[in-house]
């Protein structure tokens, strides 16, 4: 449990406002890594013992990377979106559903892609996979729990 004092500095409203600054910072690492991309592949091939090699590597990877960039920047989209909505007071509401499950399918998605990357590629990127995998199912969860809600507020507001 958090001391007292920190009820009088740290509140909802902040925490809100400091997830939602870190999205939009990780949007702004994510766009970086996509000028970058290049440059980062180039150094993959160089640098580190890949289970493939040939000319289409480095293209696969290139591809790979900016698809799973594309998801990335759909689910922080949505994430944005469901933050904001969350400031507004609006919490169990069907866009929020919806925004957690664009988040799970994005996660679901660049695991699927990461875990076939790291089993024929680069063993790494398995792992980045398992992560992704798992936050898929955890927001997954969250967004079920979200829909029961929303469910039980339509049925609540249809009978006062």
């Amino acid at each position: 449990m958090a001391p007292k004092c920190l009820d009088k500095v740290w509140n909802e409203q902040r925490s809100l406002l400091l997830t939602d600054v870190l999205v939009l910072l990780i949007a702004a690492a994510c766009a970086v890594a996509c000028v970058c991309g290049p440059h980062i592949v180039g150094y993959v091939i160089r640098e580190r013992p890949l289970n493939v090699n040939g000319p289409a590597v480095g293209a696969a990877l290139l591809v790979i990377g900016y698809v799973c960039a594309a998801l990335a920047f759909w689910m922080l989209y949505n994430l944005h979106r469901f933050l904001r909505r969350l400031k507004a007071e609006q919490v169990f509401v069907p866009e929020n559903v919806t925004a957690l499950r664009h988040i799970s399918w994005s996660c679901a998605l660049a695991a699927a892609l990461c875990l076939l990357t790291g089993v024929v590629v680069y063993l790494p990127y398995a792992f980045i996979g398992v992560a992704a995998g798992f936050m898929a199912l955890i927001v997954r969860a969250i967004k079920n729990a979200f829909a029961q809600a929303v469910r039980m507020k339509n049925e609540l507001d249809y009978t006062v």
